[in-house]
């Protein structure tokens, strides 16, 4: 007669929760090390930048990057927080607050992120701009971890 292991099941189900839970945001050593499309040659070449532009689009980038640098730290914070709330048992007050914070965060980001490409966007003619368009569609968000 075989046995039945019941503690598998529940060892898998217990580290797929770890793994959601704590892969939710990248680590800055994975922000830091992303290549950001305007990077990449494939990307310049098609849009036919110049060196002026590609030194311009950087400034701009890394400027922006100071700017929101804690916004994106303290939102990776509450998303984390809010998380283990959710798994937790905490009164209902507390989670809509926390919950408020990571949206209002999350709307600081994508505004911030959203300007960034508005200066980026100025340093670019028409015609790379609507090369870009066609390369690569433009996504200001990013649907949030555990969406449905």
């Amino acid at each position: 007669m075989t046995r039945v292991h019941t503690k598998w099941p529940l060892a898998g189900v217990l580290g797929g929760l770890v793994i959601l839970v704590s892969g939710v945001m990248p680590s800055e050593a994975q922000v830091a090390r992303r290549v950001t499309p305007i990077q990449r040659s494939v990307l310049r070449d098609e849009l036919g930048l110049t060196e002026e532009q590609v030194k311009s689009i950087r400034e701009v980038r890394a400027r922006h990057w100071k700017s929101m640098r804690e916004t994106v730290r303290a939102l990776r914070d509450a998303r984390r927080a809010l998380n283990e709330m959710a798994l937790g048992n905490v009164d209902e007050g507390a989670f809509t607050a926390k919950a408020a914070e990571v949206r209002e965060l999350s709307g600081q980001v994508l505004e911030a992120r959203a300007r960034t490409l508005q200066e980026v966007s100025r340093l670019l003619t028409r015609e790379q701009r609507e090369k870009l368009r066609e390369l690569r569609p433009l996504r200001l968000h990013r649907p949030a971890p555990l969406a449905s």
